[in-house]
């Protein structure tokens, strides 16, 4: 009777850990050092289950890989350069998480990622690791890489002598002084009409207003990189409306930033106009919708319109 038990128990844990789908990737399995790539996790879940990931929001540690592909005891980490965002998409029976880092390194070699952990219904899984290569330059064919710390600056021969030197560029000191008693006759014959205006600080709303700009003259669905434009426009719209009320938006859903927004007393025209944007970078972002042209510029113009509403207004030359 105890070994019926046992099995029965065992099946069951079995079958609990066999529902749960994980999967991790990199969009990148190589890069530039200062180049950003993203980590994407996700689970696929009953529909019921509860669904916990502690995210990081600073940086991910990574252990390196040794010549002889030993993990070392020491490591880099890789800097995480913007916040860590996740979502749920809902089918009939079954549900699935899926959240992303955007990162960076700082250093190159061959790393790997330790595996996640997440906690489904009050038990801890694990992801299994990623393994990243970080170059200082890109790698060329038939040319060895080396690592950074490799490079060394070459010893004269001889040591640096000024007389020397005095000698053989007295015409390069000459100019330099030239130049230095140009500049300073300059700088006096227009002082009095050398006058800088004090600088007015950039608004919210203007910075928010050239990034979005910026981001359009990118034109990255030109370049394959539809996703890459929604996430940057959430990111730029969810920062510009953290600021804006004081609240923390940028890892909301985008029904809890909904919920947030009408707290804050915003109308519903206007928060239901912000979900709608948030809904669509979602759709590119995790449902891999492709939108044409047109409805890509108007969810800028939508994001541009929403900050020109909320921007509190303001007045020019007022004392």
């Amino acid at each position: 009777m105890m070994n019926k038990l046992t099995y029965l128990f065992s099946f069951f844990i079995a079958l609990n850990v066999a529902s749960q789908e994980l999967h991790q990737e990199a969009s990148e399995s190589q890069l530039v050092i200062g180049q950003s790539i993203i980590l994407t996790y996700s689970v696929v879940t009953a529909k019921n289950d509860t669904v916990l990931f502690k995210e990081k929001s600073d940086v991910i540690e990574a252990r390196a890989i040794t010549k002889t592909g030993d993990l070392s005891s020491e490591g880099i980490e890789f800097e995480i350069t913007h916040p860590f965002i996740d979502t749920f998409i809902f089918q009939k029976k079954s549900k699935e998480w899926i959240g992303k880092y955007t990162i960076t390194a700082w250093d190159s070699g061959l790393f790997v990622i330790p595996g996640a952990a997440i906690i489904i219904n009050d038990s801890t899984y694990y992801f299994e690791d990623i393994a990243l290569v970080s170059y200082l330059v890109d790698p060329i064919d038939g040319m060895d890489i080396y690592d950074i710390k490799e490079n060394f600056a070459d010893v004269p021969d001889k040591p640096f002598s000024i007389a020397e030197f005095l000698s053989d560029y007295w015409w390069l000191l000459l100019l330099i002084l030239f130049a230095i008693i140009a500049f300073i006759a300059y700088r006096r014959r227009n002082k009095d009409e050398d006058f800088e205006e004090e600088e007015r600080p950039i608004s919210l709303k203007e910075r928010t207003l050239i990034a979005i700009n910026a981001l359009e003259k990118a034109k990255l669905w030109e370049k394959d990189q539809l996703k890459d434009h929604f996430v940057e426009l959430s990111y730029i719209l969810r920062s510009y409306l953290t600021s804006r009320y004081e609240i923390s938006l940028l890892e909301k859903t985008t029904y809890e930033t909904k919920l947030l927004l009408t707290q804050k007393g915003l109308n519903e025209e206007t928060v239901d106009t912000i979900a709608r944007i948030l809904s669509e970078a979602d759709m590119v972002k995790f449902a891999k919708s492709k939108p044409d042209l047109i409805a890509i510029l108007r969810v800028s113009t939508l994001a541009k319109q929403i900050v020109a509403e909320t921007s509190p207004l303001e007045f020019d030359n007022v004392e």
